[in-house]
C-alpha cells in the first residue's frame, strides 16, 4: 500500500465546492471526495504552519512535541512520519513544504557521537526531501527562461500591472494582477510534475510521499488566468461584528497580523477572490495527478490524504491570517481515499465526528500495518472509514496558542511564560481559556459564527467551571509520556512496595535481606 498524503497550506475548510462554498470551484477534490470520506469537523492542534504540522508528524499535541512556534526546534528525541515509515520498510519522501526545524542545539553533540545527520535521517523528520519550492525550483525558472539574479522573487513572487508595473505580491495591492511567472511552470505546477516523475520512477518498494504545497498561503497572488477567475463582488462578506473588537488581545494582534487593511471592502474583496483562484490552480494540479494514477493504477494501491495545517480569515472576526481558535482557523478540510472492497460502505459520505489532526498519522500507520507507537496521542480513523464507529469515540476537540514570540504579549505586558491559551470545542460550546486575559465560551449550537462571547455572562459562570475542568483533565491526560510509556511497555505496573524480578533484572539495588532499597 502506497500513501500520498496531500496537504495545502492555510486552506480553509469551508473552500470546497463539495462542502457548499457559493464561489469556489474544486472538481477534482470534489471527485475525491466522491471516492472517499470528506470529513466535515476536522480540527488542527495548533493553528499556524510549523506547530501545526509537527502535530500532525508526529501524531502530538503541540505541548507534548515541544516545537511551539515556526523554528523552535523539534526535540531529536521525537519521532515523526518518516522514522516511522522508513524503519517499516517505505521509502519516505518530501515534496514541496515541510517547515521542519532541526535541533540545533543538541545535532552537533550527536556528530560528535558519530551520528550523521543523512544517513541516521535526523533532519526532515526522516523523510527524503526531493523537491521544495527553494533553490531548486529556483533553478527551474532559470531553466525555462525566467532569467534573473532571484527568479522566485521577480517571477513567483512579483505582479504585473496593466501598466506594465512590477509590484512585490506581499503588498496587497497586487493581488488582483497576474504573477510574472506562467501557470504552468508556477509552485503547484512543478511539485506536482515532481511526484509524477517520483511514482514513475518509483514501482518496487511500498512510499509515503508528502505533497505539501504552499498555495495558497499568503501572499495572496496567482498567475493568470487564476488571478481574474472570480469575481471580487461575489466573494461572501466577513463575518464579524464590533463587540469582537472589544476584547484586549484583538487591537494589538490585529495589528501585528496585518489584519487592518482587511476593515476595507476593496482589500477583502480582491484578496478573497485571488485566494479562490490559488485554491483553484491547486485543484486543476491535483487533477492532473489524479489522472495519471488512475491511468497507472495507482489508484487501486494508493491511500489518498488532503488536508491544511490551519485556515485563513481573509476579514473574519476583522483578522487576516491564522491562530486564536474562531473556526476559520482551526477547521480545516480532510479528504481520504482508501482502495479496496472494505472501505466500500463509506465511499462517497461526508462524517461529521470530531477529528484532530493528529489522528492522521495513526490512520496511515494502520492502513500499512505498522504499529501505532505509544508516543502518538492521536486516534486512527480506519475505523470510521470501514463503517465502524470505535466506542467512545472522542467528543470534542482541543488546541494550544503559545504566543510567547508575539509582539502583542509584549504591548499586553504579559510575560512570556504566561502567553498561553487552551482551546476544547465540542458540539453544543467553544472554551479558550487564556492566561491574565478574558476567557472567550461560545454557544456553537445558537452561535456558530461565534460573534457572542459568553464568557463573562453570569448564567454561563457553571459551563466556564466546566469547561476549564475539561482542559485540566485533556492536560494531565496528554502530557508527555515517551520515556515513561516506554519504561511502562516493557515492565508494566510493577508496584512500589513488593520485590519483583523485573526490578532485579532492571538491575535496582537490593538490601542484604533482599528487600529493594
Amino acid at each position: 500500500m502506497n500513501i500520498l498524503f496531500i496537504m495545502a497550506d492555510q486552506w480553509r475548510a469551508d473552500c470546497l465546492s463539495c462542502a457548499g462554498h457559493p464561489v469556489v470551484k474544486t472538481p477534482s477534490l470534489d471527485k475525491l471526495a466522491q471516492k472517499g470520506v470528506r470529513f466535515e469537523s476536522t480540527y488542527v492542534q495548533w493553528p499556524v504552519c510549523g506547530p501545526s504540522r509537527t502535530c500532525l508528524y508526529t501524531g502530538r499535541y503541540m505541548h507534548a512535541h515541544r516545537s511551539t512556534w515556526n523554528g523552535v526546534p523539534l526535540p531529536e528525541d521525537e519521532r515523526s512520519i518518516g522514522h516511522y515509515f522508513t524503519s517499516n520498510g517505505y521509502d519516505a519522501v518530501l515534496i514541496g513544504k515541510g517547515h521542519y526545524s532541526a535541533d540545533d542545539e543538541r545535532l552537533p553533540q550527536l556528530i560528535r557521537c558519530g551520528f550523521d545527520p543523512e544517513r541516521d535521517r535526523l533532519n526532515d523528520g526522516g523523510m527524503d526531501v526531493l523537491a521544495t519550492e527553494g533553490w531548486d525550483y529556483g533553478k527551474f525558472l532559470m531553466s525555462k527562461g525566467y532569467i534573473s539574479d532571484d527568479p522566485i522573487d521577480d517571477f513567483a513572487m512579483t505582479v504585473k500591472t496593466p501598466q506594465g508595473e512590477n509590484i512585490s505580491a506581499w503588498d496587497f495591492k497586487a493581488c488582483p494582477y497576474p504573477l510574472r511567472v506562467k501557470a504552468e511552470d508556477s509552485p503547484p505546477a512543478y511539485l506536482t510534475d515532481k511526484a509524477m516523475e517520483f511514482m514513475r520512477s518509483h514501482e518496487q518498494r511500498p512510499w509515503i510521499m508528502h505533497l505539501s504545497y504552499t498555495y495558497p498561503h499568503w501572499p495572496i497572488a496567482a498567475p493568470a488566468p487564476y488571478n481574474a477567475l472570480y469575481d471580487p463582488a461575489q466573494v461572501p462578506r466577513p463575518c464579524r461584528n464590533q463587540d469582537e473588537l472589544k476584547h484586549p488581545i484583538m487591537e494589538p494582534f490585529r495589528k501585528e497580523r496585518r489584519s487592518l487593511p482587511f476593515d476595507n471592502r476593496w482589500v477583502w474583496q480582491h484578496m478573497r477572490a485571488t485566494y479562490y483562484g490559488m485554491m483553484s490552480l491547486v485543484d486543476m494540479q491535483l487533477g492532473r495527478l489524479f489522472d495519471y494514477m488512475e491511468q497507472h493504477g495507482l489508484m487501486d494501491n494508493t491511500m489518498i490524504v488532503f488536508t491544511s495545517d490551519h485556515g485563513e480569515y481573509l476579514g473574519d472576526h476583522w483578522l487576516f491570517e491564522k491562530e486564536l481558535f474562531y473556526e476559520q482557523a482551526v477547521r480545516v478540510p480532510l479528504i481520504v481515499y482508501c482502495p479496496g472492497g472494505e472501505y466500500d460502505v463509506s465511499r462517497g459520505s461526508i462524517n461529521y465526528d470530531f477529528v484532530q489532526s493528529i489522528d492522521l498519522l495513526p490512520s496511515m500507520m494502520e492502513e500499512a500495518d505498522i504499529p501505532i507507537d505509544h508516543r502518538i496521542q492521536g486516534k486512527s480513523l480506519m475505523g470510521l472509514l470501514r463503517g465502524r464507529k470505535p466506542e467512545a469515540w472522542q467528543s470534542a476537540v482541543y488546541a494550544d496558542w503559545d504566543y510567547e514570540f508575539y509582539h502583542t504579549g509584549e504591548v499586553l505586558g504579559i510575560p512570556p511564560e504566561r502567553r498561553r491559551a487552551w482551546m476544547v470545542r465540542d458540539h453544543r460550546f467553544k472554551y479558550v481559556h487564556f492566561l491574565d486575559l478574558p476567557d472567550m465560551l461560545f454557544d456553537m449550537e445558537n452561535d456558530s459564527e461565534e460573534l457572542h462571547n459568553l464568557a463573562d455572562n453570569p448564567f454561563y459562570k457553571g459551563v466556564v467551571e466546566t469547561y476549564r475542568l475539561k482542559l485540566l483533565d485533556w492536560r494531565m491526560s496528554t502530557e508527555d509520556r515517551s520515556r515513561s510509556g516506554w519504561f511502562y511497555n516493557k515492565y508494566g505496573a510493577i508496584g512500589v512496595s513488593l520485590p519483583s524480578d523485573k526490578f532485579a533484572n532492571y538491575g535496582l539495588w537490593k538490601s542484604e535481606d533482599g528487600n529493594m532499597l
